[in-house]
């Protein structure tokens, strides 16, 4: 798979869903960007180079603000 590819489109697509299941499932914002960030860094070691780290923040980010966002929906919808 290209690299372009998992960094540009499926990793963020996948740091929203993990944001919005993780509140969800948990009812807490803070467990999904943990999980993103310790599986993002593990990435960055075995898998990807240092450069990398830019984006497991942006992720770690992204995860936390989807999150948010469900959770204010869901403050709306009661």
């Amino acid at each position: 798979m290209n690299v372009f590819f998992m960094i540009l489109i499926l990793f963020p697509l996948l740091s929203v869903l993990i944001g919005i299941v993780g509140y969800i499932i948990f009812k807490n914002i803070f467990i999904s960007p943990a999980l993103v960030f310790i599986i993002a860094m593990i990435a960055l070691f075995l898998i990807f180079n240092e450069t990398f780290l830019i984006w497991v923040f942006l992720y770690t980010i992204v995860t936390l603000v989807s999150g948010m966002i469900v959770k204010a929906l869901s403050k709306i919808r009661r």
